[in-house]
């Protein structure tokens, strides 16, 4: 993630490219979408490569008997004490090549309550950076070395490998 920007769009072509060879790729839905929010998420590096971790909004799985769930290792919930405002999907993860992301800039978001939202979102990650990373690297490395039968959370993890090879030659 760099300081000064935390927040990056993934061009609606490329997501449409990855879901065609990897199914759990977050759909970018670009008919449904509120606001002009897009695919909105954070980057880090693994393995020489940009990955982008997608937020989501809130859901009613995100809550266990009316409390907000702890961290995982395929989620980190984006909160305050008591309120959630999104979650980051790890294990959704992607990598993105340079060309096909693009700056997400909460200044120019046109609603205010969604802005204001965003920034909270934007103060959490930048407060939360070395957790996330962590949680990025540590998924990323039991994915692509232990088996399924040794870990189980695998079956709903990207194929990491598999679609590094698709990022790296992906051309437009």
């Amino acid at each position: 993630m760099t300081e000064d920007n935390i927040f990056y769009i993934v061009n609606d072509e490329y997501i449409a490219y990855l879901s065609k060879i990897e199914t759990r790729v977050m759909k970018n839905k670009p008919d449904e979408r509120t606001y002009h929010r897009k695919y909105v998420g954070i980057l880090t590096e693994i393995n020489g490569f940009k990955y982008f971790v997608p937020m989501s909004s809130p859901k009613e799985k995100d809550y266990e008997n009316g409390k907000i769930r702890k961290n995982n290792l395929t989620t980190i919930y984006m909160r305050s004490k008591e309120k959630l405002y999104g979650t980051l999907r790890f294990n959704c993860m992607i990598p993105v090549p340079h060309s096909e992301l693009s700056e997400y800039k909460i200044n120019d978001e046109g609603d205010f309550n969604y802005k204001m939202l965003m920034l909270a979102e934007y103060n959490f990650c930048k407060d939360n950076r070395e957790k996330i990373e962590k949680t990025a690297k540590n998924l990323y490395e039991k994915k692509c070395n232990l088996e399924e039968t040794d870990f189980p959370v695998a079956k709903v993890v990207i194929d990491f490998k598999k679609v590094e090879k698709f990022c790296a030659s992906f051309r437009k």
